[in-house]
């Protein structure tokens, strides 16, 4: 299937890496370090991926991986 739309420029697993960190350190979305995406960007995919329920989908996965 032919994809729509412009292509994705913002790295998923730099995404990832930022919500982690914020998870990890309680830093605030604005201090983020600047080795990640902007905040704007993190954060917006963060609300996205909590409205459509990825993070409850993923976590049994993530748990049996983690054991």
């Amino acid at each position: 299937p032919r994809r729509l739309g412009r292509p994705r420029s913002t790295d998923l697993r730099e995404v990832v890496n930022a919500l982690l960190y914020i998870a990890t350190t309680g830093c605030q979305w604005r201090m983020m370090p600047r080795d990640f995406p902007p905040f704007t960007t993190v954060q917006s995919y963060f609300y996205e991926w909590r409205a459509t329920g990825l993070w409850g989908r993923i976590n049994p996965h993530l748990v049996m991986e983690a054991r």
